[in-house]
């Protein structure tokens, strides 16, 4: 079983790295692939950046490595009761990529579990 694991925070001491790549680890016979969103430097997304250069290469990278898992661990980092701004640049421009949103169901998650941080108040 392939399993894609990362933690939605780019801080280099952040313990939802660590935690998803934990998390991962436990599954018996898994073939772990742990990612750094360093990795994937997409811009700000805006609608105009997405004209000017078309889709993030990035963000295209970091949701084929998504797509080819049967499995995928995310440990969300908290930032004002909410996620972190990298992560939600590169998922905006992750849902803009057509083919793969269509073939996975991660994202229906995600944005699930998206709604209900943005649910919560402090």
């Amino acid at each position: 079983m392939k399993i894609v694991a990362f933690g939605a925070s780019t801080s280099s001491t952040s313990i939802n790295k660590t935690l998803a790549a934990y998390a991962a680890n436990l599954i018996p016979n898994a073939d772990v692939e742990v990612l750094d969103l360093k990795e994937f430097d997409a811009p700000l997304f805006s609608e105009d950046k997405e004209k000017e250069i078309g889709k993030s290469e990035d963000a295209q990278r970091f949701l084929a490595k998504l797509g080819r898992a049967d499995a995928i661990v995310v440990s969300f980092a908290e930032h004002n009761a909410s996620y972190t701004a990298a992560y939600k640049s590169l998922f905006d421009w992750a849902t803009r990529i057509d083919a793969m949103c269509s073939s996975t169901s991660l994202l229906s998650i995600l944005l699930l579990h998206l709604a209900q941080v943005a649910r919560r108040t402090c």
